[in-house]
């Protein structure tokens, strides 16, 4: 096996000579073949190995009887070995995961950790052939498209898994040709998880009653998608590059370009959209592929919630793709504003510093500039006190000296400001008057005019940009 894995890693190019390398090792089969393959190769690439085991806090002696084990199949290799205790249990309770799913995160988690903690270059995965088989076939009935028949990746970023190329048979007989055990997983054995039942019962009877080589197969399959894959990601690489932008938090896509592309790469942009916005989201299957599809086509307003709290607005001629994490993850603002004052605000996610003073009309020069960001008003026709706050229901605007109103809600709509986005704008207001939606219109009511004695001068000077929403006075 050992030249079969050297030459699995001449056609993927998984690591080079001289590279340190992270093997996570459970104790089962697979892990210890891996281990016991790098161990065997070690010299020859001039490999530096080291090995992880993440105990996960569940299955009491026997997961102790596991991380003893491999503790003593590292040593007897000469290898450096690092213990990762962790509680998947709680984190599953607190991550709103599967018991599953939560182990999973953890293990990958404490995994680069170790990497950078050792300045190693990959991390080995002990993912085998049968592997790859189940996963296409559970990706298959739950719902995929081509990303998830291309099953568990060869490689992704810093993570390989060299030994896709083998099945557990014959990991098993190499195992007993070196005179090696392992341990068994006892939960492997349950049928209570959907993936066992794939591995225990529907593949050996596919194997026994349809065709011996099935599992080989559906793995060869997957690696010929995974080509295909890479194409297809290529080409959605460049449309991405064409019809979406960033919009503050949000990313925006071009509808236009969007429906005019083939239905392939419309499926891909999405992808690769939904992975910039939530990295390693595994929850999205084709039904939300095909419900942003319909987005696309619907009304201006409309909004799709996603698993991963993923968010997507139609607003106009774009869809906006954004993380919608509630209105916990951002502080509200509401600053009085005892003249002269200077308040420095999160706006969307950029650091502003809102100042505000008065000044003599004749200190001002004759013709008063027209800036973005700075506004002048008659100080004198502010009858109550001002603040600088998010936007309220019954705020609006004087359009005119005859005192006619708009609400500020219709301005957003008319200023194509997505729903999503409305309630962390900024406004300076006098009740439910507002005087400046910042950094955009001005009412009317306080416009200067010829008889102004005194000018409140507001500018809105930006800072530096901010990853969290919040106000600081």
């Amino acid at each position: 096996m050992e030249e079969q894995l050297i030459q699995f890693n001449e056609k993927h190019r998984l690591f080079d000579r001289g590279d340190g390398i992270v093997l996570g090792v459970s104790g089962g089969a697979d892990s210890l073949c891996l281990m016991q393959l790098f161990s065997a190769i070690r010299e020859r690439y001039g490999l530096s190995l080291y090995v992880i085991h993440v105990h996960h806090g569940i299955r009491g002696e026997e997961a102790e009887r596991d991380a003893r084990f491999v503790e003593k199949m590292a040593d007897q290799r000469g290898l450096p070995f690092c213990l990762v205790r962790v509680d998947a249990g709680a984190e599953a309770e607190k991550r709103g995961m599967t018991l599953e799913e939560a182990g999973r995160a953890l293990r990958y988690e404490a995994f680069e950790k170790y990497r950078q903690q050792v300045g190693a270059d990959r991390i080995a995965l002990a993912h085998h052939r049968d592997d790859q088989a189940e996963t296409v076939l559970f990706h298959l009935f739950r719902g995929t498209g081509p990303r998830g028949l291309a099953g568990i990746p060869v490689r992704r970023g810093r993570i390989i898994r060299p030994l896709l190329f083998a099945g557990r048979d014959e990991i098993e007989r190499y195992l007993e040709r070196e005179g090696l055990d392992y341990c068994r997983d006892s939960t492997n054995q349950e049928t209570v998880y959907a993936r066992n039942k794939i591995r225990l019962q529907l593949l050996p009877f596919v194997e026994r009653e349809i065709n011996r080589q099935a599992g080989r197969h559906i793995a060869g399959a997957a690696e010929k998608m995974a080509e295909w894959r890479r194409y297809i990601e290529e080409m959605g690489r460049r449309a991405y590059e064409e019809m979406v932008a960033p919009d503050g938090q949000a990313l925006s896509l071009d509808i236009e370009r969007f429906v005019r592309e083939d239905v392939v790469i419309r499926g891909e942009v999405a992808g690769q959209i939904f992975g910039r916005i939530l990295p390693g989201a595994k929850d999205l299957e084709q039904t939300h592929y095909e419900q942003v599809f319909r987005l696309a086509g619907a009304e201006s307003g409309r909004r799709l919630n996603l698993p991963g709290g993923i968010a997507v607005e139609k607003n106009y001629d774009r869809l906006l793709f954004y993380r919608d994490e509630g209105d916990r993850l951002r502080t509200p603002i509401y600053m009085t504003c005892d003249i002269p004052c200077r308040h420095i605000v999160n706006v969307d996610g950029s650091l502003w510093q809102i100042s505000l003073r008065v000044k003599k009309r004749e200190d001002l020069p004759e013709e008063i500039p027209q800036k973005d960001y700075t506004k002048w008003f008659d100080y004198d026709k502010i009858n109550n006190g001002l603040v600088l706050r998010n936007p309220r229901e019954g705020d609006f605007f004087v359009l005119n000296e005859d005192g006619a109103r708009k609400r500020l809600s219709r301005y957003y709509m008319d200023e194509k400001i997505p729903r999503s986005q409305r309630d962390s704008q900024l406004v300076l207001a006098e009740g439910a008057h507002v005087l400046w939606a910042v950094p955009g219109r001005i009412s009317a009511a306080c416009k200067i005019t010829e008889n102004t004695k005194r000018v409140l001068v507001v500018t809105k000077e930006r800072i530096r940009h901010e990853g969290r929403s919040q106000c600081i006075d």
